[in-house]
């Protein structure tokens, strides 16, 4: 009964280490899963900030009478009121009532009349030419 006993042993414990080494090959698969399913996250995760990246655009805003200037990070699906909004938050300057949005340079152009624009639907209209916006408060005169 014994010799019976250890041969039923001998067999569990062969079928426990069994068991064992299959659970262990299971496991290997899943860490091997795990890892590539987290290089997967983050390709993704780049390829996210880098399509983000693309849709943002440096934009130089300068207020004409005060001399201000900034330049920050816009999306190019902004409007061009969300830009001039924005603008005074960068500029920490307060809008004024009669203010004007227009382009930058030497030849300024209003852009009242487009405020509704994106800044991508702005440039492939013509409307501006760059991302670079004033700002100009009319001054009292004599």
């Amino acid at each position: 009964m014994a010799i019976e006993e250890n041969r039923t042993n001998s067999r569990s414990l062969d079928e426990a280490v069994e068991h064992l080494e299959e659970a262990e090959v299971h496991l290997e698969h899943a860490r091997e899963d795990e890892a590539k399913a987290e290089r997967e996250v983050k390709e993704a995760i780049h390829e996210i900030e880098e399509a983000s990246q693309r849709d943002e655009v440096d934009v130089h805003v300068i207020h004409v009478n005060e001399l201000e200037k900034a330049t920050f990070k816009e999306k190019i699906h902004a409007t061009l009121q969300q830009v001039w909004d924005k603008s005074y938050k960068e500029l920490k300057l307060e809008r004024k009532p009669k203010d004007v949005f227009q382009t930058a340079g030497a030849q300024p152009k209003s852009l009242m009349g487009h405020l509704q624009l994106t800044l991508e639907q702005a440039r492939d209209r013509k409307v501006i030419e760059n991302f670079h916006f004033g700002i100009a408060s009319e001054t009292g005169g004599a």
